[in-house]
């Protein structure tokens, strides 16, 4: 609890100094692989960059607090002369949580199919994996030109959010939590609301590629 306490009071530190803004910000790229299929297709690659070197959200790792990044990916066909047509979206999840116990990161990718777990030992390697380039296995359907449209949420985790996922990785039924939750859960609550805990929302687009028949 001291912690989380001592987080507060570095937040608010932290945005009455004027030093801060030159602190590196965290980023979203998202661009198009370099194989291009029959039709012209091409697959995009999203790449999280500086999440850790951002003292936000690396402040709220370290102090037991999980941070969640929400993608939100779109499939948009061009139409020049009239408005973009919206053909599809995908979206996934990822939580990220510092297991002080075991002096450890744990992180939860979470899928249309299903979730899948990493653990990892140092916070270098936990940085190495999450800047490492992802290809989405996505792709437009028809033919025409198209782009991809990149949404990405991040934001920190409360004790409710944290007890619904684990019933959902727990393969058990969501609903409200008991409400029996200790003294310290709810002094955690206080804090997550007094210390205005970040959120961000970037969204980025792709080059336009185009798609013929094959």
């Amino acid at each position: 609890m001291r912690r989380a306490l001592l987080f507060a009071l570095v937040l608010g530190s932290a945005s009455a100094n004027p030093t801060s803004a030159q602190t590196p910000r965290v980023s979203v790229v998202i661009r198009l692989y370099a194989q291009v299929d029959a039709d012209g297709s091409r697959k995009p690659i999203v790449q999280v960059r500086d999440l850790l070197a951002d003292r936000r959200w690396s402040q709220a790792l370290e102090s037991s607090f999980p941070v969640r990044l929400t993608f939100h990916l779109e499939i948009w066909r061009s139409r020049d002369g009239w408005i973009d047509e919206f053909q599809r979206a995908t979206e996934w999840s990822t939580v990220i949580q510092h297991e002080p116990l075991q002096d450890q990161y744990r992180v939860t990718r979470i899928f249309l199919s299903g979730p899948e777990e990493f653990r990892f030992a140092t916070r270098d390697s936990l940085d190495h994996w999450l800047r490492a380039p992802n290809l989405v296995e996505a792709i437009p359907a028809g033919v025409g030109t198209f782009y991809y449209n990149l949404k990405l949420s991040i934001s920190v985790l409360s004790d409710e959010d944290m007890e619904e996922l684990e019933r959902f990785l727990a393969g058990e039924a969501s609903g409200p939590a008991s409400g029996r939750g200790s003294i310290g859960r709810g002094l955690r609550r206080l804090v997550l609301r007094l210390a205005g805990l970040p959120s961000e929302e970037l969204e980025v687009r792709s080059e336009r590629f185009r798609v013929e028949r094959k």
